[in-house]
């Protein structure tokens, strides 16, 4: 309700942000582990409930059971494709650790050395010692005993995560009629509209920038395979998520690496790396307006805004879900759902 008094009414809308965020940062730090389960079996029970459906109208068995063979079956796969990935990024990873060491020393023979021509005995030993981390066997133990005390929970999560996903299947149509009834109609169309407002816009971005991120490890790859550098395929991954990430880019690891290349002396090597930049730059640059077309619609200042606050107050989750929540507060402003601002 509006007070007459604009000032007091400020002050009210003031005071309904600052307990809507502490209410919001209360429910990350003690409920959201404890109901992500609970959240993810609902998720993966809304995409298996079709074709549990429709394969126990072919087949005559049970929806529960087929909701059960899903249910074991999707992690499953995933976690197929997962191992299949770690095994040949593991590959890869060995051939970099294996030239790491090499490089490292040189590279901090070549500083030494620049160090003593232009600061003789004025700085000292101040160069950091550039090396692999030693990796100690003992340093094992507690990370392990850490995991063997938590798998009692962890088979229990497992378990729970199995039995909600089974039920939320079979009953998802009570379980949607029973959310709907405990909200009014005016929150619930603001709902409906902001999912199908968000399928749209958000999806077509994340598609957008999954061509932009194929696109940037094709030209990293190709790059990489005519430079010679080893563990093209890790390297061009890694960095192809990196310039996918908000406020990183392909530059973060490819300017530093070619300067390092040129303290190396490896001139051609490190022109190849800035050359290769460049060009990611540009075809990323040219292909960007075209492939996401319309943004999902922030000021560049508040997505700024909302990527630091987010990266400070929940790390790269909460970076990537800051301006999600900030687009929803946009949208029920314009929508006429909310006064927060003039």
């Amino acid at each position: 309700m509006l007070h007459q008094n604009p000032a007091v009414n400020r002050l009210l809308w003031l005071l309904y942000l600052v307990l809507t965020a502490g209410a919001g940062i209360l429910f990350y730090r003690v409920l959201f582990r404890p109901l992500l389960p609970l959240a993810a079996a609902f998720l993966l029970s809304g995409l298996i409930a079709k074709p549990a459906r429709a394969l126990a109208g072919h087949t005559h068995l049970p929806q529960g059971l087929w909701a059960l063979v899903l249910t074991v079956a999707v992690p499953a796969v995933l976690a197929v494709i997962l191992w299949a990935c770690y095994r040949f990024f593991a590959y890869q990873m060995r051939e970099l650790i294996a030239v790491l060491p090499g490089m490292l020393a040189n590279l901090q023979e070549r500083l030494s050395a620049l160090q003593d021509l232009y600061f003789p005995g004025k700085i000292g030993d101040m160069l950091p010692r550039l090396q692999p981390p030693a990796l100690d066997l003992g340093d094992l133990a507690d990370p392990l005993g850490k995991l063997a005390a938590s798998l009692p929970d962890l088979l229990l999560t497992a378990v729970f995560f199995l039995a909600a996903t089974v039920l939320f299947t079979g009953y998802r149509q009570e379980v949607l009629s029973f959310l709907r009834r405990q909200f009014p109609p005016r929150l619930l169309q603001a709902v409906r509209r902001l999912r199908a407002y968000l399928r749209e816009a958000l999806w077509g971005w994340c598609k957008a920038q999954g061509v932009l991120a194929a696109v940037t490890f094709g030209l990293l790859l190709a790059g990489f395979f005519f430079l010679r550098i080893e563990g093209a395929v890790l390297l061009a991954a890694m960095i192809a998520l990196l310039d996918a990430l908000p406020l990183f880019g392909a530059g973060v690891a490819l300017i530093p690496w070619a300067l390092a290349e040129l303290l190396l002396s490896n001139p051609g090597r490190a022109a190849g790396l800035a050359l290769l930049f460049a060009v990611i730059l540009a075809v990323r640059n040219g292909l960007e307006p075209h492939v996401v077309g319309r943004q999902i619609g922030l000021h560049p200042l508040v997505s700024l805004i909302s990527f630091y606050l987010g990266w400070r107050l929940a790390g790269l989750a909460g970076m990537l879900l800051a301006p999600i929540l900030m687009l929803i507060l946009v949208k029920l402003r314009e929508w006429g759902y909310s006064r927060l601002w003039r």
